[in-house]
């Protein structure tokens, strides 16, 4: 598992919208994270 892994992705909404990012590692941890868009 990368220390510090890349991640792109495009997203269409609005400022103040909340997005949410969930994902597995391959060791079976499972982690959760949001941000608001500004």
């Amino acid at each position: 598992v990368s220390k510090d892994p890349f991640l792109n992705f495009k997203y269409k909404g609005a400022k103040g919208d909340k997005i949410v990012v969930t994902w597995n590692d391959n060791k079976g941890d499972k982690r959760t994270d949001e941000a608001t868009a500004s």
